[in-house]
């Protein structure tokens, strides 16, 4: 044989070869893809997602095809074709896998009818097996689709609330409600089941100080799936005015207690500029705390560990209140404006501060603006703050009782003088506490419309006066 010869003699056999593989990989590729339905998918409403993973390990997809099947209907989700490399490619197909994520009813082409569909998605690859038809994959399941909102009832409306306030509500919302509570503006109040009385629910809510009265108070439930109903609540809002004050900034507190308080937290920054030191911490920290706050509230208990009224620190005259209104100014220029949210009470310095009602300690730490800071969490949602502490007297997970002693009045944070601030929250958002220092508000906005006694004994407080007209000092503090 000569060399020519042996040449195409050697050529053809490695072709041979690589025919003789290519068949034995088709051929040989007995395992059809892998289907998974990467979330559950058992119920389906107007804005529930399909997520789909396919897969296929050996010769690659061919065909994938998404149907749902409704009264012996088919409608088409998704069809997928995938070309080969090369029909004796030994590597297969490129494509070895594929994901799909759709909301099957945003498709107007599909009825929207509640009651039992079925989800059909089958696959196959570039397998030779079956006459060159691939290996298939077929899954099939059965979806019980809904379009109808949850149902709600207002049991109980609640009180006239002032702006800056607080009220409770008692409703019936049906079964299928996975969410639910009450809305104003942005903000969302959830609610709970009500033990005091059977077959409904219940939240507590507060009306922020800067929205206006005319804001809409909503009850609103969501059943998971999409389907979202919403009821105006008839009530009161009451407009407050708040006091406008004026806060001179110096080089000095700047240099006393901004300074040292940027040193203390390292996710900001001292720019070396006054006015730009102060707004770090006046309105970048104060707004990082604000959101820790909120975030914490969603980890509140959900039961009243409070009994009956809150009470303000003893002995305390009032030094700032609720929702003034601060603007700050530096060499005769306005620099930035905020509420403070909260009141200042002061008595001595050092002096003891208690508890202002049952609960559980759910931080004890420097906390940004309000400095050494004890967070106290009543339940539902409900949580005490004491700021600007000089030390502490419990910690994280204690359980306190009210007019336990938790700590003493300082400066730390951003305060000028020692002080207590203290807040109330709810949800995260800060309310007047005046009212909860009100033993009568507390019976007939909260106790009374959840069907609740006041609990335990004649635990009432007398009404405070508003101490909105009393004389205040010109500290900058939270």
């Amino acid at each position: 044989m000569n060399k020519k010869s042996l040449f195409y003699a050697i050529a053809l056999a490695i072709v041979a070869f690589y025919l003789a593989m290519t068949a034995f990989y088709r051929w040989g590729d007995g395992t059809p893809p892998q289907i998974t339905l990467v979330e559950p998918f058992t119920q389906a409403g107007p804005t529930t997602p399909l997520v789909l993973h396919v897969e296929d390990a050996g010769t690659g997809l061919q065909e994938v095809t998404v149907n749902l099947v409704q009264n012996l209907e088919s409608y088409t989700l998704a069809q997928e074709q995938f070309v080969a490399q090369s029909p004796l490619s030994i590597g297969g197909n490129a494509d070895n896998s594929y994901d799909l994520t759709l909301i099957p009813f945003d498709d107007d082409t599909i009825p929207k009818r509640r009651g039992l569909v079925t989800l059909v998605i089958t696959a196959r690859d570039y397998s030779w097996r079956g006459f060159f038809e691939g290996n298939w994959a077929r899954i099939e399941q059965d979806v019980a689709v809904k379009f109808t909102p949850p149902r709600l009832e207002v049991l109980s409306a609640p009180l006239p609330v002032s702006q800056g306030g607080a009220g409770a509500v008692v409703y019936r919302v049906s079964d299928d409600a996975q969410r639910y509570g009450v809305r104003i503006g942005e903000t969302f109040f959830p609610g709970y089941p009500n033990s005091e009385r059977a077959f409904s629910a219940f939240s507590l809510f507060a009306f922020p100080h800067d929205l206006s009265a005319s804001t809409p108070v909503l009850l609103v439930a969501d059943d998971g799936l999409g389907n979202h109903a919403e009821q105006r609540i008839d009530v009161t809002v009451l407009p407050r005015k708040w006091r406008s004050r004026t806060i001179m900034i110096s080089d000095r507190f700047i240099d006393g207690t901004i300074r040292p308080l940027i040193a203390q937290t390292p996710e900001i920054e001292d720019l070396d500029d006054p006015v730009q030191n102060f707004l770090q911490v006046n309105n970048v920290l104060r707004q990082r705390t604000a959101d820790r706050l909120t975030a914490m509230a969603s980890d509140s208990r959900p039961e009243f560990l409070w009994n009956g009224a809150f009470i303000q620190l003893s002995n305390s005259q009032v030094e700032a209140a609720f929702a003034d209104h601060r603007e700050y100014r530096y060499d005769g220029n306005v620099v930035d404006t905020q509420y403070h949210l909260g009141f200042d009470l002061a008595v001595t310095k050092r002096y003891p501060v208690e508890a202002a009602n049952d609960g559980i300690v759910v931080l004890a730490e420097f906390f940004g603006i309000y400095g050494n800071t004890i967070v106290i969490d009543h339940g539902y949602g409900l949580q005490s703050l004491y700021a600007h502490l000089s030390s502490f007297a419990a910690e994280k997970g204690d359980v306190v009782r009210k007019g336990q002693i938790i700590g003493r009045s300082g400066m730390t944070g951003l305060a000028a003088g020692d002080h207590l601030h203290f807040s109330l929250l709810l949800h995260g958002v800060q309310i007047n506490p005046m009212e909860w220092w009100d033993g009568q508000w507390v019976q007939s906005h909260v106790n009374g419309p959840l069907h609740r006694a006041s609990p335990r004994t004649n635990d009432t407080a007398t009404p405070k006066r508003d101490p909105q007209n009393r004389q205040d000092i010109s500290s900058p503090s939270p």
